[in-house]
């Protein structure tokens, strides 16, 4: 069992892969807006005192869409911070003005992995809930209605899953905001059948990748595997190693994403997995020594990230190689733990390269509104949450239903995006996994002790055409 547990958390560090680089910031208080309950199944309710009792974010008991918000006090406000400046909803308003509580609260739906030995992801609810608290309380809701989220709680079951996917449709939610649901491969089916459509969250498995009601702002590990290639190629490198963790969708990044880039470009790509437990990486960088790696390509997280730089640094491979690794590599804990052996280190982002609107406009909101840790893979959920709310304004108060939604997102051709690159959910910028709309990257390094942001757009659907990967 012991062993079990810990494969499981391992599993669920590996989703952090693609995740934004942020420092953990536990939050000011602030009114949520946020319906939970936790997944139901047969004879167990999951960790809850009912199992179906929703309760939201501040304790209270029900489940009010916000209903008490108020506009934030003037001079007090995020959006007279920013007034005036670019933004993916224009300018940003001079005012804040609250959504009317009377009005019917639009709903929507996040299902969330928290409260597991597997791993607990509270930043991703933490960091939507302060979007829409901003959103009720200074952008007016959309049209005066406000946004209530409701909230699922899953237990890294399919089981669990499964029950959150029904919740969802029983509260009659119009969309979910993404989250990370690792056994989510049992509640898309539901989503599929009820036409709801997901929008954002960290892709975590190849069904919901595959997934035609699945809507992710990310390239997933397929789309930073390209932007490396590309780096590598444009730096020099001949000769590449990646070395990957053995679970189905990081070895198909690996081989029909990354290794097929590659050798479009012309390099000899060489891929070695490792297990996901208890892994031994002197074997993998030895193989790097071995055929003279110009560039090494690791899919790893959490503390398997300092145990790798560590190791590359005493082979010497610092002087020979470039270490390519994810963004959960790049966290404070890790930064922390790896110390000057992350000097010179290239991470993969899903971020723009410059300081934006945006990304102050995401430190502030949650800084005054997250009720609880909201930076880190929060940034993901942030970013989902505020371009759905991009397709309810188009919509409009009146024209808000589930399959408005999905109708407006499966026709997006270089739609903003907010804190990242345009999307386009066409199905065809990452082969064979459509529900990626935006596998674009930039990069960061660490330079004196400091993450240093850099680098234009990779062009990755490119990168994947030129290879000829096929659908």
């Amino acid at each position: 069992m012991r062993h079990l547990t810990k494969l499981l958390a391992v599993l669920a560090a590996f989703l952090l892969l693609t995740a934004a680089c942020s420092e953990s910031d536990d939050g000011e208080s602030g009114d949520g807006a946020t319906t939970t309950t936790e997944a139901v199944t047969d004879g167990d309710d999951s960790g809850g005192e009912d199992g179906d009792e929703a309760t939201d974010s501040s304790g209270d008991e029900g489940g009010d869409s916000g209903d008490d918000e108020e506009a934030a006090p003037a001079g007090d406000s995020v959006v007279e911070m920013f007034a005036g400046e670019e933004w993916i909803f224009g300018t940003v308003p001079d005012a804040p003005v609250a959504a009317d509580p009377s009005l019917e609260p639009v709903k929507i739906g996040m299902v969330n992995l928290e409260n597991s030995p597997a791993g607990s992801y509270v930043e991703m609810r933490g960091a939507t809930d302060a979007a829409i608290t901003f959103i009720n309380t200074e952008l007016g809701g959309v049209d005066g209605r406000p946004i209530e989220l409701v909230h699922c709680i899953t237990e890294f079951s399919p089981e669990a899953s499964q029950a959150c996917a029904q919740e969802m449709v029983a509260a009659e939610v119009v969309a979910l905001v993404g989250g990370i649901d690792i056994t989510s491969n049992a509640s898309f089916p539901v989503y599929e059948q009820n036409g709801l459509a997901q929008l954002g969250g960290i892709p975590a498995n190849l069904v919901e990748q595959q997934s035609p009601s699945a809507f992710f702002f990310s390239g997933g590990t397929p789309g930073g595997m390209a932007a490396f290639m590309k780096h590598a190629y444009d730096n020099g490198a001949e000769t590449v190693l990646i070395g990957h963790g053995e679970f189905d969708s990081f070895t198909s990044a690996a081989n029909d994403y990354g290794a097929a880039v590659g050798r479009s470009l012309g390099m000899e790509v060489d891929v070695v997995s490792f297990p996901v437990v208890g892994a031994d990486f002197l074997p993998v960088l030895s193989r790097a020594q071995q055929i003279g790696a110009d560039a090494v390509l690791m899919l790893a997280a959490d503390a398997a990230c300092p145990q790798i730089m560590e190791l590359f640094v005493d082979l010497g491979l610092r002087e020979t190689s470039q270490l390519y690794m994810f963004g959960a590599c790049a966290l404070e804990e890790v930064v922390e733990a790896a110390g000057d052996n992350m000097e010179g280190v290239i991470f993969g982002s899903e971020g723009p390269s410059e300081q934006t609107t945006e990304g102050d406009i995401f430190d502030e909101v949650t800084a005054k509104y997250a009720t609880m840790p909201a930076q880190a893979t929060g940034t993901v959920g942030f970013r989902g949450m505020m371009n759905l709310y991009d397709v309810l304004l188009e919509l409009g108060a009146d024209g808000i239903t589930k399959e408005a939604i999905r109708e407006v997102v499966d026709n997006a051709v270089d739609r903003p995006s907010y804190w990242g690159h345009p999307y386009t959910c066409d199905g065809n910028q990452v082969p064979g996994l459509p529900a990626l709309c935006a596998p674009q990257q930039t990069f960061m390094t660490v330079e004196n002790g400091e993450i240093v942001l850099f680098g234009d757009w990779v062009d990755t659907p490119a990168l994947f055409a030129a290879a000829d990967i096929p659908g």
